[in-house]
């Protein structure tokens, strides 16, 4: 993603404010699903991809979208008000939990490094447990199973 659609550029594409914001953002399968759903509804159209269902026009600003879509969604849902900027929150929070690597979801974000994510979101990574340093070992077994029966040779 190298350009973004802001209120300040009102409506037309401007380029992103900084390096990390130019980003490939990978599409988990719900918002592919989501996203093809809507094609049904807005590409025989050649119209955007997001309008409001009312004037069949882009959302002018996130204003409309609130009024007409976000609350009365979140009401629905029986959720307290959240911005919509917080599912950026939620969606990191998700990640995290589910095991996803913390620079990957830094940079799905558009951060530099992962230290925000560590600081941020550190309690929604999953604790090390028993299991510690199984991956590592499974990985290197090969490679230390050979040492062994090379040494083993030497010996007899």
């Amino acid at each position: 993603m190298n350009h973004a659609m802001t209120q300040a550029a009102k409506g037309k594409a401007e380029a992103t404010k900084t390096a990390a914001g130019r980003r490939s953002v990978k599409l988990l399968r719900p918002a592919m699903a989501a996203l093809k759903a809507q094609k049904a509804h807005t590409f025989l159209a050649d119209a955007e991809v997001f309008q409001n269902p009312r004037t069949l026009q882009r959302w002018a600003g996130d204003g409309p979208i609130r009024k007409t879509m976000w609350v009365p969604a979140m009401k629905k849902a029986g959720v307290r008000y959240r911005r919509p900027y917080q599912t950026r929150h939620t969606y990191t929070s998700m990640m995290l939990s589910a095991g996803e690597h913390p620079m990957r979801v830094a940079k799905q974000m558009g951060h530099t490094d992962w230290t925000m994510i560590a600081r941020v979101y550190g309690r929604w990574m999953p604790a090390a447990d028993t299991n510690t340093g199984q991956k590592a070992e499974r990985l290197w077994a090969p490679a230390a199973d050979h040492e062994a029966i090379s040494r083993g040779s030497e010996h007899s």
